[in-house]
């Protein structure tokens, strides 16, 4: 923790460690738990400095073998009533499999797959377009509303699909017609991952490749 100005700008060139720790020390600097509803393998909680005090994390995601402690839909978070103070949740947000050859991570696209299977009747369906997403991000809106007693974290990306998609305006939109609410912040992280500058990209349509957003939502100080 610290008592001293930060020096740092609107957009963030690092990890999600990084952002994720500017975050909370700027705005959930007394949280003590937190529920990440897609874990992953835990790089938000992979803070630079590891000498600080992180929060006490609830893993939970729909596929555990990345190390999660819990498997569920984040669409329906298993947590009581405000047990928490932060939720986070960063979905699969890539549409096009066909850079799934240079990207490589299957977590990042969305509907490539059926869906992670609990057992034999349950099966978590993804999100397989831009109104599916938009719908999810409600779902888990709502949960963090009933969940966390300080607020939530949503990340995603200004994606290009068949057009441009502004996932950011359309979160903010739907979330402030249905419950009010604008968020407080906003982060940009500019991704140092060396798999954004691969050659196989032959060409850059838009400005949009290496960006990251983060919409930080408060509902108590």
């Amino acid at each position: 923790m610290t008592d001293g100005y930060l020096g740092l700008e609107s957009v963030r060139h690092g990890n999600s460690g990084a952002c994720i720790e500017d975050i909370f020390r700027i705005h959930f600097a007394d949280a003590r738990s937190v529920a990440d509803v897609t874990f992953g393998k835990g790089r938000f909680w992979r803070w630079p400095d590891q000498t600080r005090w992180t929060p006490d994390v609830i893993s939970l995601d729909a596929d555990i073998r990345g190390g999660a402690s819990i498997q569920a839909d984040y669409r329906f978070v298993p947590l009581k009533d405000q047990s928490v103070d932060v939720l986070i949740f960063d979905p699969p947000f890539i549409f096009t499999p066909g850079i799934r050859r240079i990207v490589g991570a299957k977590r990042f696209f969305l509907g490539s797959e059926e869906g992670v299977r609990f057992n034999e009747d349950d099966r978590v369906q993804r999100a397989k377009n831009p109104a599916d997403l938009l719908s999810h991000t409600e779902h888990v809106f709502h949960e963090a509303k009933r969940v966390a007693r300080q607020g939530c974290v949503l990340k995603g990306q200004n994606l290009i699909v068949d057009k441009p998609y502004w996932w950011s305006f359309a979160v903010m939109h739907t979330i402030l017609e249905r419950w009010g609410i604008m968020p407080e912040d906003e982060l940009i992280q500019i991704s140092p991952a060396a798999r954004l500058n691969d050659p196989r990209w032959k060409h850059q349509y838009h400005f949009r490749r290496r960006h990251a957003i983060y919409l930080i939502y408060k509902w108590s100080s």
